[in-house]
């Protein structure tokens, strides 16, 4: 689960932007955001890319009762609210209001998908903070890299986003430059991603026991 959390992560930018112009004769320069391709020809893959990362992020151990696991489920359920309440529309985008744009209003529904966007970029930053937590503190184990090395790889994702986060914010209330949004927003799906892929990606974890338990073949 956490590597297809992590594949996911990487491939939402890359399938908004390259299908949307190889698969649509998109516009040839990116859109503003990865939000504003909801109005394209990739509103599916959109909206079913953010779906299925909340419904991994909230069944990811749901059963257990910590920080970790809260800040999943508030990722999870950001993520699908991401796409149930679209941006506002581009001014080029020349579609009608969905339903619930035209029962709450656009500006709302905007309201309501920008605070879900910041809810998500920030969990995604404690999630990856938190695997880091619990990786230095995991004991050595033979044929893996040492839990300082995971520790500060997942800390150093949890940086980049915190980073992407300041970027937003800085560059929103500026104004400029031209798809500072886009960027952020790709590189903390990049850094999520390639923190989930670190963490599920071990082979020891995902084929079973420590390699030095593992019965000796004749």
């Amino acid at each position: 689960m956490r590597v297809g959390v992590g594949i996911l992560g990487i491939a939402l930018p890359l399938v908004l932007v390259f299908a949307d112009k190889i698969a649509f004769e998109g516009n040839p320069f990116p859109r503003a955001s990865l939000s504003v391709y909801y109005y394209s020809g990739m509103r599916d893959e959109f909206v079913g890319i953010l779906s299925a990362t909340g419904i991994f992020l909230i069944t990811y151990k749901v059963a257990e009762l910590n920080l970790d696991n809260s800040a999943s489920l508030l990722a999870g359920a950001s993520a699908i609210l991401i796409p149930l309440f679209p941006t506002g529309r581009p001014p080029y985008a020349h579609v009608p209001l969905t339903p619930l744009q035209q029962l709450i209003g656009e500006t709302a529904t905007k309201l309501v998908h920008f605070a879900a966007s910041g809810v998500f970029l920030v969990s995604l930053a404690l999630i990856t903070f938190f695997f880091g937590l619990r990786e230095g503190k995991r004991p050595a184990r033979a044929g893996t890299r040492s839990a300082a090395f995971w520790r500060w790889f997942h800390w150093t994702s949890t940086g980049i986003i915190g980073l992407a986060l300041l970027w937003i914010a800085i560059t929103l209330w500026v104004g400029w430059p031209p798809r500072a949004l886009l960027i952020g927003q790709w590189v903390s799906a990049w850094a999520f991603g390639a923190s989930w892929l670190g963490k599920g990606a071990e082979l020891d974890v995902l084929f079973g026991r420590p390699k030095e338990l593992r019965p000796v073949q004749p």
